[in-house]
């Protein structure tokens, strides 16, 4: 709860100031944060946990942290492509310069769209940049590898209250060993589509989930705070996340006979009033961003292959076993909300016309989590009966004390070493983004007038990244200027026909002998170059 603290902390303190128009500075936001973390670590009571769980819970955050910042060494920025991966870089970068928000009408001309979504992870992004001396594109990354670390910490804990008796760590760490089975949901969510604001909520959904897990089992204020705290964090992230979590607590607390009628009015009030404010403070003004559960986009569509078979299995399995408890059964709600929302989302998309599902298509991004809790609770059933068949066949004389946990604890091991050497062959993405671009693309805004400038780079995510968020271009050019080419082939055929801007940012390594000699090089970053057209005029050197 700490650690969600500071994080959400950190996005409503920024949040306020900018409300305030007040400049969002890094020092006074990262002192208060800290503060607030704090909270928690007095409120709560120290209480006693077993020392095998909790060095589970660490080498759980720690092997995932450490896999997902092997993804992206050395350089440790983004690692993913498309259009949202240059806009979200934009915000960042907007934010890094100006320590506020956008809001006039000359940032909308300067973000488009970005300028009414939820800045939650944008403003983590560039506060963790400032924090580190850096700036917000070398922070992403690991801001978002921090926080997919912390959600597979969260699921452990999740898991490990689901599965009864013993042997609950080794299963825990079980669930989510799983979720790497569900590649494109679990990792190339950001590490190939770039949807960097909603993996970082995920992680807040996932706390309110384990919230929903405590307040089941002991109704509480810190359950209630937990969930109002993370809810504040998804809504200021990726707010399509916000109704699974409130809908099964409003069950649960309609479920609660036990508990007297003002007590659940008392208890759901801190949960939800935070949650309803700041929802409230956001929308102020902002009625049109409502539009953006009809909005079409890329995402890709579910499949087997895609969620991987044996989580699927395991998951249908988990779901009949999760009936017999009442935690269980708070997850299995969750998951059946989840698909309820993915359904009434797809409605609306066909009613409104949208070229895609966008919305609805996103909701299995968050199901394998509770599909992985579920899986861990089958295997922690196969592995009780596989105990009782063994333990009727063999007589007890026989069989070493507490072999079912070292053989488990075994097994486990052997699931970590194959998913990591299945991770590890796993072909790492081509980078759209590289040190050598940034500085290339940063020597020419600063140099040369930002539109006259071509692409000649492998990608169209670095053409298009370089182009609007490095240069900081315009969305739309202004009238009379030529519009930008991205795809690698159009543009170099531009340039070889004479009809391109004078100016190129281009990769040496890949563009033909006849470019190169046409060029003159102005600055160069390896193998990254800025250049003139040779004996043309025009765009002036600043």
């Amino acid at each position: 709860m700490s650690v969600i603290t500071v994080l959400v902390s950190a996005v409503v303190v920024s949040y306020l100031l900018d409300r305030l128009g007040t400049r969002i500075a890094a020092l006074p936001v990262l002192l208060a944060s800290v503060a607030c973390g704090a909270v928690p670590i007095l409120w709560q009571p120290r209480s006693r946990h077993a020392r095998g769980d909790m060095a589970a819970l660490a080498a759980v955050v720690l092997g995932v942290l450490g896999a997902l910042v092997w993804l992206a060494w050395p350089e440790l920025l983004p690692v993913g492509g498309g259009s949202d991966l240059t806009h979200h870089l934009q915000l960042i970068d907007f934010i890094d310069r100006h320590g506020r928000l956008a809001h006039t009408a000359a940032d909308a001309l300067l973000l488009g769209n970005m300028v009414n979504y939820t800045p939650g992870s944008h403003l983590l992004a560039s506060l963790a940049g400032a924090w580190a001396g850096t700036d917000g594109l070398h922070a992403v990354h690991p801001v978002v590898a921090l926080t997919v670390a912390l959600k597979a910490g969260f699921v452990f804990l999740i898991a490990r209250r689901l599965l009864g008796g013993q042997l609950r760590a080794p299963f825990a760490v079980g669930a989510v060993l799983l979720l790497f089975t569900s590649y494109d949901y679990f990792i190339g969510s950001f590490a190939r589509f770039s949807f960097f604001a909603q993996v970082v909520a995920e992680l807040f959904a996932v706390a309110m989930w384990l919230a929903l897990v405590l307040w089941e089992r002991r109704p509480s204020a810190v359950a209630a705070g937990l969930f109002a705290v993370a809810g504040v964090g998804v809504f200021l992230t990726w707010p399509v996340w916000i109704g699974p979590p409130v809908v099964v607590l409003l069950a649960l607390a309609l479920v609660r006979g036990d508990l007297p009628r003002l007590a659940r009015v008392r208890y759901l009030g801190a949960a939800l009033a935070p949650i309803a404010l700041v929802a409230a403070l956001h929308a102020a003004g902002r009625g049109e961003s409502v539009a953006i559960v009809q909005t079409g986009g890329a995402a890709f569509w579910p499949g087997v292959a895609r969620f991987g078979v044996p989580l699927l299995l395991l998951a249908l399995a988990g779901t009949v076993l999760a009936l017999r408890s009442a935690s269980g059964r708070v997850t299995v709600g969750l998951l059946a909300v989840i698909a309820l929302q993915a359904l009434a989302l797809f409605a609306v998309a066909r009613v409104s016309g949208a070229d895609s599902p966008y919305m609805a298509l996103k909701m299995p991004h968050l199901a394998i989590y509770p599909m992985a809790a579920l899986a861990a609770l089958t295997l922690a059933s196969m592995w009780r009966l596989l105990e009782h068949v063994v333990a009727a066949a063999i007589p007890d004389r026989w069989l070493p004390t507490g072999w079912g946990s070292v053989v488990a604890s075994l097994l486990v091991i052997g699931g970590v070493a194959w998913t990591a050497a299945r991770f590890a062959s796993v072909p790492r993405p081509e980078l759209a983004i590289t040190e050598n671009a940034f500085r290339a693309g940063r020597w020419a805004r600063d140099h040369v007038q930002p539109d006259c400038v071509e692409y000649l780079v492998r990608h169209d995510s670095t053409s298009y990244w370089l182009h609007q968020a490095v240069l900081r271009n315009p969305m739309q050019p202004a009238p009379g200027v030529a519009s930008p080419v991205f795809v690698y082939r159009d543009a170099l055929v531009r340039w070889i026909t004479g009809t391109s801007l004078p100016v190129a940012i281009a990769d040496l390594s890949l563009v033909p002998r006849e470019v190169r000699e046409d060029l003159d090089v102005l600055a160069r970053f390896g193998h990254i170059a800025v250049g003139r057209r040779r004996g043309t005029s025009g765009c002036a050197l600043r």
